[in-house]
């Protein structure tokens, strides 16, 4: 009598119904996991979203650290070695690529006019992730835009009220 029951057991999973249940979770797993990776796309994808992520983050901070400078010294700093030396005063972060190690570009337009620029990896145009991070929220929302591309960024230093 064990032996017919076990005979039994066996034969429901033989069956073509469970065959077809174990092939349709096998799709639906397929699936997800395909939907996942159009979705938020393949691990080097994400890796060059966040390293441009951390170089808009980066020219941001350097941005930052000019105005005060400005602010303190009524000039534009000749380079981003000087903001780089008083880092305390100035609370600058990363002056180079994630990446490469290359310094950021930094030129001097006029008085008080710079650029700020670095290599991107990825398009962020048609993103509304960037608009949060901007440095001043008077600016519109797509300021720190780029494309695959080498960016240049030219930005007039603020003055803060004294």
């Amino acid at each position: 009598m064990k032996r017919q029951a076990v005979k039994s057991e066996i034969s429901k999973y033989d069956s073509v119904g469970f065959r077809v249940f174990v092939g349709a979770v096998i799709v639906a797993v397929l699936a997800v996991l395909v939907a996942g990776l159009w979705l938020g796309g393949s691990p080097a994808q994400e890796r060059a979203r966040r390293l441009d992520s951390a170089r808009v983050s980066d020219l941001q901070n350097v941005s930052n650290a000019i105005d005060q400078y400005y602010n303190t010294n009524n000039a534009l700093p000749p380079d981003l070695d000087t903001l780089a030396r008083a880092r305390e005063t100035y609370f600058i972060g990363n002056v180079a690529d994630p990446e490469s190690g290359e310094p950021y570009e930094y030129v001097i337009r006029g008085a008080n006019t710079y650029d700020l620029c670095a290599t991107f990896a990825t398009d962020n145009r048609d993103e509304d992730s960037v608009r949060p991070r901007e440095p001043y929220p008077s600016w519109e929302g797509r300021f720190w835009r780029h494309g695959p591309e080498r960016t240049c960024f030219t930005i007039t230093a603020r003055t803060f009220p004294k």
